[in-house]
């Protein structure tokens, strides 16, 4: 092929984009905007669901921290505002969940925590802040071997042999 050829498919190519984009409707209205996440109607479950993780946990890790740092970032703020709100009803312990190796930056976070939640209102009497590890339920030995059987044998097989996860009492063992 003669580079004239190769001229006349790229000006054929020009127009044919020329003349699509001719078509383009200005007057067509602007697309509408996407709903916020706070107007769907599920947030609301979300959010009680949230906050009894809050009140579960009443923890703040490093990801509520600037990196390497004792500020508090967005988040942080935001999760101990609402954990304030559940020491000034209920009371309780804030714990400071930190991979920080560094031991001032530790002492440090734990400050910062200290401050905000007295900015809070808070009475510093009363305001326990301890670093530690998240607490939580954790699973029960009985509860350990069941999942441990279900994924070496890869089925529903294993809950026939292992120990059942409620007593007769109604509780979990």
């Amino acid at each position: 092929m003669s580079y004239k050829k190769y001229i006349l498919i790229g000006l054929f190519g020009a127009a044919v984009i020329l003349a699509a984009g001719c078509g383009y409707d200005k007057t067509a209205p602007e697309p509408t905007s996407v709903r916020r996440s706070t107007d769907w109607p599920s947030n609301a479950s979300f959010k009680t669901q949230a906050d009894n993780a809050v009140l579960t946990s009443m923890t703040v890790a490093d990801i509520h921290f600037l990196p390497y740092r004792s500020e508090l970032n967005s988040l942080g703020r935001a999760r101990l505002a609402a954990i304030a709100s559940y020491l000034e009803l209920y009371g309780g312990q804030v714990i400071v969940d930190s991979r920080q190796s560094d031991e001032l930056t530790r002492q440090e976070r734990l400050a910062s925590v200290r401050q905000f939640l007295l900015g809070q209102g808070l009475d510093a009497e009363r305001l326990a802040i301890t670093s530690g590890l998240t607490r939580g339920r954790g699973q029960d030995a009985s509860e350990a071997a069941l999942f441990y059987e279900k994924n070496l044998l890869g089925d529903d097989s294993a809950s026939s042999t292992a120990a059942p996860l409620i007593s007769a009492g109604g509780g979990a063992k």
